[in-house]
C-alpha cells in the first residue's frame, strides 16, 4: 500500500529516535558552574530493549500486510524444515524474506534465482540477528500466473525425462471387455461416457470414484491408478482406463497438472485414455496418457471404436471361415479319393508279401553281418591274447633275471681281471723297491745321517753346527754322535 497515509496517535519510531538523541545531547553538556547541582546521567538501554523499541516502531509504522515486488536472489529451501529463505531486490535495495513450510506447500510453482515475484506478507524484526525480514504468505510471478508458470516448469521437467515420448505410449486394445472409469460419480463427465458405452451391453464397466477438484484430489487420482495396476497384476481383468472430467478453468483442472498424477500414469501397465475438460484444454495428464481425447465423450468413443463395426467384422470372419472350411473339406475329400485309388487298397496281400520278403532279406543280411563281426572279434581277441602273452610280466621277469645273471658274471670276471692286474703291478713295484731301496744302499757301505732334534737329513756340512746331536744309520743299526765346532781348539 505505497499510496496509503499512515496515521499513528502514539509516538512512532522516529519520535523515539529523537528522544534518544536528546538524551545523548543532555549527557554531553558541560557541568554547571560551581555550587550548582550536577546533571543526572542518562540511563543506557540494553540491546534487547533497543530491539524491542525498533520492533514496536515497525509494527506500528508498517502495515500488517503488504506486497513487495522484486527479483529473487540467494534462494534456499531448507532441507530439514522445508522453509524457504531468499532475498527480494531491486536496483537500489534488498530485503530478506522467509516463507514457512505450510505456506510454501501451497505454491504451485518452484521459485528460483532471477525470477521476478510479488511477495505478500508482513515485516517484523528478527531479534537474534538484529535485522528486519518480510515474512511471506504468498508469492505471485510477475507477468504470468502462478499456475501457468508451474505448468511450464513441470512440462519442461517431464518432457526432458521422456514422459511425453510417443515410443513409450502403450497401444490401446481393439476390443476391450473391461473398462474402468476414474472420475467423480456426481460429475457430468460420467454421464457423458456412460451415454456412449450403454449401446455395448457386453462390456463390463467399473466406476472408480475420485474427487476431480480441490486439495488432495491429485493424490487420490494417483492412488486409484496405482490400485488398479496392483489388482491387474494379481487377478487381471482391466483392459483400459478412462480418466475423465468436465470442463472448467485452469484452477478447476489443476489436479490433472500435478506431478504425482503424471508419474502414476507413466508407471501404469494398463493403457489410459484421458478426456479432461473441453477441446481447448490440454493438461499434463493428457500429454502423458496413451491416448489424449479432447472430451470425456470422445474418450468413450475411442475406447469402443473397435466395437462399432463388430457386426461387419463378424460377417467378414463368417464368410472367410465358411470359405476356408469349404476348401478344407474339398481338399480332404480329394485326399481320401486318392487314398482309395492307391494300390495298397486294391491288392493288400501284395504289400504283406513284399514286407515278408524284405524281412527275410534283412534277416540274411543281419546274420552275415553278425558272422563277419563275430569272426573279426575272434581274430582281434586272438591277437590280443598273443600280445598279452608276449608282454606278460612273467616273461618280462624271466628276461630281467637272465640279464641280471649275465651282468653278475661280467662283473665277477671284471673284478678278477682287475685284481690280477693290480697284484702284478704291486709285485713289480716291490721288486723295484728291493733294488733301489735305502736298505740295499746301506748294505753297500753307505749311511744316512740326520739331525736328532729336527730329523732333517744332513746333505751338507753347512747344515751342522757345533754341539748338535747327530744320528747316523748304517745297515745294522744307528750311531749317535756330536758335531764339533771347528773354531774351538781341540783338547787333545
Amino acid at each position: 500500500m505505497p499510496n496509503a497515509e499512515l496515521k499513528m496517535d502514539k509516538p512512532n519510531f522516529f519520535d523515539v529516535a529523537a528522544d534518544l538523541a536528546a538524551r545523548k545531547r543532555a549527557a554531553a553538556l558541560p557541568r554547571q558552574a560551581a555550587g550548582a547541582a550536577p546533571a543526572e546521567p542518562a540511563k543506557a538501554l540494553s540491546v534487547t530493549e533497543v530491539t524491542a523499541i525498533i520492533d514496536k516502531a515497525v509494527k506500528q509504522g508498517v502495515p500488517p500486510s503488504l506486497s513487495v515486488r522484486g527479483e529473487v536472489s540467494n534462494f534456499n529451501r531448507h532441507g530439514a524444515s522445508g522453509h524457504l529463505y531468499f532475498t527480494l531486490k531491486d536496483a537500489n535495495a534488498c530485503i530478506n524474506c522467509v516463507m514457512w513450510k505450510d505456506a510454501a506447500a501451497r505454491l504451485k510453482f518452484a521459485p528460483r534465482d532471477g525470477m521476478e515475484l510479488i511477495a505478500t506478507g508482513g515485516v517484523r524484526v528478527f531479534a537474534p540477528q538484529g535485522k528486519y525480514q518480510l515474512y511471506v504468505n504468498s508469492l505471485t510471478p510477475v507477468g504470468q500466473g502462478a499456475l501457468e508458470l508451474a505448468f511450464r516448469q513441470l512440462h519442461a521437467k517431464l518432457q526432458a525425462e521422456g514422459l511425453f515420448a510417443t515410443e513409450r505410449k502403450k497401444p490401446l486394445p481393439v476390443y476391450p471387455l473391461c473398462i474402468t472409469l476414474i472420475t467423480s460419480q456426481s460429475g457430468a463427465a460420467l454421464q457423458d461416457m456412460l451415454k456412449v458405452l450403454r449401446p455395448f451391453p457386453w462390456l463390463r464397466l467399473c466406476v472408480y470414484h475420485v474427487p476431480v477438484q480441490g486439495d488432495g484430489s491429485a493424490e487420490k487420482i494417483a492412488e486409484a491408478i496405482a490400485h488398479l495396476n496392483r489388482r491387474h497384476k494379481t487377478i487381471g481383468g482391466v483392459d483400459v482406463i478412462l480418466l475423465g472430467r468436465g470442463g472448467g478453468s485452469l484452477e478447476d483442472l489443476w489436479e490433472f497438472n500435478e506431478e504425482i498424477v503424471a508419474r502414476a500414469m507413466a508407471a501404469s501397465a494398463i493403457p489410459i485414455i484421458t478426456g479432461i475438460g473441453h477441446e481447448v484444454d490440454v493438461s499434463i495428464a493428457d500429454l502423458v496418457a496413451d491416448y489424449h481425447a479432447h472430451t470425456p465423450t470422445e474418450a468413450a468413443r475411442v475406447a469402443t471404436a473397435g466395437w462399432k463395426n463388430i457386426a461387419d467384422v463378424l460377417d467378414q470372419h463368417h464368410i472367410a471361415l465358411r470359405r476356408s472350411t469349404r476348401q478344407f473339406v474339398q481338399n480332404a475329400r480329394q485326399r481320401l479319393e486318392a487314398i482309395q485309388r492307391h494300390e495298397i487298397f486294391r491288392r493288400p496281400l501284395d504289400r504283406i508279401q513284399n514286407l515278408r520278403q524284405l524281412l527275410d532279406e534283412r534277416h540274411v543280411s543281419l546274420s552275415a553281418a553278425i558272422h563277419d563281426k563275430t569272426h573279426t572279434l575272434q581274430l582281434r581277441l586272438l591277437n590280443c591274447s598273443v600280445l598279452l602273452e608276449k608282454h606278460h610280466p612273467r616273461n618280462q621277469l624271466r628276461l630281467h633275471r637272465q640279464r641280471v645273471d649275465e651282468l653278475r658274471m661280467r662283473l665277477d670276471t671284471s673284478i678278477q681281471t682287475r685284481l690280477q692286474r693290480t697284484q702284478e703291478k704291486v709285485n713289480s713295484m716291490s721288486r723295484v723297491l728291493s733294488v733301489i731301496g735305502p736298505e740295499q744302499v746301506l748294505a753297500r757301505g753307505y749311511s744316512i745321517t740326520r739331525n736328532k732334534k729336527t730329523g732333517e737329513i744332513i746333505k751338507s756340512k753347512t747344515q751342522v753346527k757345533g754341539g748338535e746331536k747327530l744320528v747316523t744309520r748304517v745297515t745294522d743299526g744307528q750311531i749317535e754322535s756330536t758335531a764339533q765346532d771347528p773354531n774351538q781348539p781341540s783338547l787333545f
